[in-house]
């Protein structure tokens, strides 16, 4: 896929998105939570799935392996923390007191994601000023 489809898909999904949320913050609709959020849901699941394809290739075709898996696994990681945060909000937002769970816990994933993201970050920047 190209660079330029997979732009316009992401494009497209955060605009449906968006879309659905704003209806519902407006009570436009009733919809339930996690039904705004199928745009997401398919964004990510379409990414996980590009992913995994990518690091069986990488690893059938026997490339630098260390550092493209390690990067390739960094990126599931990071899909999935983003899949469990949306599945607490969802699941706070949709069931409210019923769900027992504080709201901190439910932010967990995405803290551990920042602070993964921006270590990473530094690191690169560490690499390129190092050269």
């Amino acid at each position: 896929m190209a660079v330029v489809h997979r732009a316009l898909f992401t494009w497209f999904m955060l605009l449906v998105f968006l879309i659905f949320l704003a209806l519902r913050l407006d009570e436009k609709t009733t919809w339930n939570w996690f039904l705004v959020f199928i745009p997401m849901w398919l964004f990510d699941s379409f990414i996980l799935i590009y992913v995994t394809f990518k690091l069986i290739t990488h690893c059938k075709n026997g490339h630098n392996w260390w550092l493209t898996v390690h990067r390739k696994l960094w990126y599931l990681c990071c899909i999935l923390l983003k899949m469990g945060f949306q599945a607490g909000l969802c699941a706070k937002l949709e069931y409210g007191s019923q769900f027992a769970i504080p709201v901190y816990y439910i932010f967990i994933p995405v803290c551990v994601l920042l602070v993964g993201a921006s270590a990473d970050v530094f690191k690169g920047l560490l690499t390129v000023l190092r050269y």
